[in-house]
C-alpha cells in the first residue's frame, strides 16, 4: 500500500471549509489529482455547492480514471477553480502546471510531504526544477532548500499571471506533512 497522511484529517477538512465558504459560496469546480479513497470529498461534497467534481489517481480503483494528473493539468483549457494536490510528496510538477495553464482565479490545496526522498534528500522533481545536477547534497542542506522552495512557490512562484491573495497552513502536530490552502487570483491573460 503506498503512503497517505490522513491521521489528521479534521485538519485537511477545516482548511478546505474556510476556502469553500470564502470563496466558492456559489459553487466550486474541483479537480482531484489525488483522490485515494475520496474520503475528503465525499466529505465536503455533502457539505459545500459543488457544480462539477473530477477525482482521478494513478491508482486503480473501480469507478475512477487512472491516470497521472500532471497530464491533464498540463494541458490547457481546463474549466477548474478548486484544485486539490493532496499528493504525500511533493506536488510542485502539478502546480507548475496548474500556474502555467489556469485562467481564472483559482484556490489551490498543496499537501507537502516531509523531506525524506532518497540519499541527497531531494526529489528528481525538484531537482529538475531548480537544475540540480549535484549528487550528495547533505540532507540538511536539502531540508533548506526544500523549505525556501515551498516559501517561493507559496508566495507567487514563477510570476506567471497570478497573484496569492491568501494562504494559510494547517496545523498537522505531529505529522509527516504540511497542509496549505492558497487563493490565487488571476492577473494574465484570459
Amino acid at each position: 500500500m503506498g503512503k497517505t497522511d490522513n491521521h489528521n484529517l479534521d485538519a485537511k477538512l477545516d482548511l478546505r471549509r474556510h476556502f469553500l465558504r470564502r470563496y466558492h459560496a456559489s459553487g466550486a469546480n474541483v479537480f482531484d489529482a489525488f483522490q485515494g479513497s475520496g474520503k475528503i470529498w465525499s466529505t465536503l461534497r455533502n457539505e459545500f455547492s459543488v457544480s462539477g467534481y473530477w477525482g482521478v489517481d494513478v491508482k486503480p480503483k473501480r469507478g475512477r480514471l487512472k491516470i497521472d494528473s500532471a497530464r491533464v493539468l498540463d494541458q490547457p483549457g481546463w474549466p477548474f477553480d478548486v484544485i486539490d494536490l493532496d499528493a504525500y510528496g511533493l506536488p510542485w510538477k502539478h502546480y507548475r502546471a496548474v500556474l502555467t495553464h489556469g485562467r481564472r482565479d483559482l484556490t489551490i490545496f498543496l499537501t507537502v510531504g516531509s523531506l525524506t526522498m532518497g540519499g541527497s534528500g531531494l526529489s528528481n522533481e525538484l531537482r529538475s526544477i531548480l537544475g540540480i545536477t549535484l549528487n550528495g547534497i547533505p540532507n540538511a542542506v536539502s531540508a533548506k532548500i526544500n523549505e525556501g522552495f515551498t516559501k517561493y512557490c507559496l508566495g507567487g512562484c514563477w510570476d506567471i499571471g497570478y497573484q496569492s491573495s491568501e494562504c494559510i497552513e494547517a496545523l498537522n502536530r505531529g505529522g509527516n506533512a504540511r497542509y496549505f490552502g492558497i487563493r490565487l487570483k488571476h492577473t494574465g491573460p484570459t
